[in-house]
């Protein structure tokens, strides 16, 4: 990104139509974008909840070279809807590159925060992450071929066992699904509630924009709900996000007193026999190396973690450290993934409450449930304050 590229903003329902013309054959340039993600869709029914949103025009001597869709938290930039949208990032031009740290500082921000960064050159210190993906294209008979036969007998067998326990097993894969929904809500924030993790559905505008995007039906596009119940009771719900020839594995559910069964696995292999009868060529399970993924998935594009930032105190003190610690590896590694699980935790805070007040309680909340877990750890604490502390005014 040059000296001579300009950028302006407009919100994403203010798109004209050639921008909307620009984003899609930009999006059709490169495998990277196939995702539903990427879909301009997505994007402004993203636009229509999320506070902040906007998109970035990035152009030269009058020609549009890219665009990107974010949000705005102070001086903090994030992916549109974060933390909902899993993959992101410009989509630009063929051939033109974009310089990250420039483009921050042309939309006025002190940083940019990703974590599945897509379609782009990661700037340095960016972490690699691996999409794992179910390849559908050659039909589910081909990609049962490549899984491995223990695992597929395992899950045989469970089915069998929860079908004689508790009823008749039945799947359905539809576009409607209001009982799933609410049953994936409530048991997706007991499960963050339960973890510690930052309840993002308590969020007025997260939840919206999930129930609105729930009801939508596009010609190649929208949500889809897979179910699977035993004797007719609900006991595993997922919510895809469908684009096309691709689909995403987005809020995948169980009820934990079915765990012996894996009735999470079992919706998801009669998710994906839907999914190859219609067409879908690739299912993504998302970035990120859980060990259940691999049962189901293989290796696929490579996406990037981490962030761009210029100017503040906070970068600087993040270099000194690092200098501090360049001959200790192993202390410069464990203080690394440590900033990198506050800064996921206090990332996820600032997309989900723009407002202050809703900082402050959600960082409250946080320490509160640290404290409990590791009452001895008083300097983590006090760190964790002082970072939170520092979000609430910096950002």
């Amino acid at each position: 990104m040059g000296a001579d590229l300009a950028v302006d903003t407009v919100r994403p329902d203010q798109m004209d139509a050639e921008l909307r013309r620009l984003w899609a054959e930009f999006r059709a340039s490169g495998p990277a974008f196939r995702s539903p993600y990427f879909d301009l869709r997505y994007v402004l029914a993203a636009g229509a909840f999320t506070p902040g949103a906007q998109i970035a025009v990035i152009s030269r001597r009058g020609r549009v070279e890219g665009l990107f869709a974010f949000q705005r938290r102070g001086r903090l930039i994030q992916p549109i809807a974060a933390p909902l949208t899993d993959y992101h990032g410009p989509l630009v031009r063929p051939g033109c590159a974009i310089d990250l740290a420039r483009l921050t500082a042309a939309l006025g921000a002190r940083r940019f925060r990703f974590s599945g960064l897509a379609g782009t050159a990661p700037p340095k210190g960016a972490a690699r992450r691996t999409a794992m993906i179910a390849d559908l294209s050659k039909g589910y008979d081909a990609y049962l071929a490549g899984r491995r036969s223990d695992f597929l007998k395992d899950k045989r067998r469970r089915a069998r066992r929860l079908a004689e326990a508790h009823g008749p097993l039945s799947f359905d894969l539809a576009g409607e699904g209001e009982e799933a929904l609410d049953f994936i809500l409530r048991l997706k924030r007991a499960q963050l509630r339960r973890t510690g993790q930052h309840d993002i559905f308590s969020s007025p505008w997260v939840e919206a924009f999930v129930r609105e995007l729930a009801g939508r039906q596009e010609p190649g596009f929208g949500v889809r709900f897979a179910t699977l119940r035993a004797g007719g009771r609900l006991i595993a719900a997922e919510m895809g996000l469908w684009s096309e020839a691709a689909y995403h594995l987005w809020f995948p559910v169980y009820d934990p007193r079915f765990a012996r069964y894996s009735p999470g696995s079992l919706m998801t292999l009669e998710t994906l026999r839907a999914l190859a009868g219609q067409g879908v060529a690739t299912v993504d399970f998302g970035a990120g190396g859980e060990a259940y993924k691999r049962d189901f998935a293989d290796p696929g594009p490579v996406v990037w973690e981490g962030e761009v930032a210029h100017g503040g105190w906070a970068e600087a003190a993040r270099g000194a450290a690092d200098r501090m610690l360049s001959g200790a590896p192993r202390a410069r590694r464990a203080l690394s993934e440590a900033g990198g699980r506050l800064d996921r935790r206090w990332d996820c805070i600032a997309a989900c409450e723009p407002r202050l007040d809703g900082k402050a309680r959600a960082v409250s909340r946080a320490l509160a449930v640290l404290a409990r877990r590791k009452p001895r750890a008083s300097i983590g604490i006090g760190l964790g304050l002082g970072l939170g502390i520092y979000g609430l005014l910096a950002e």
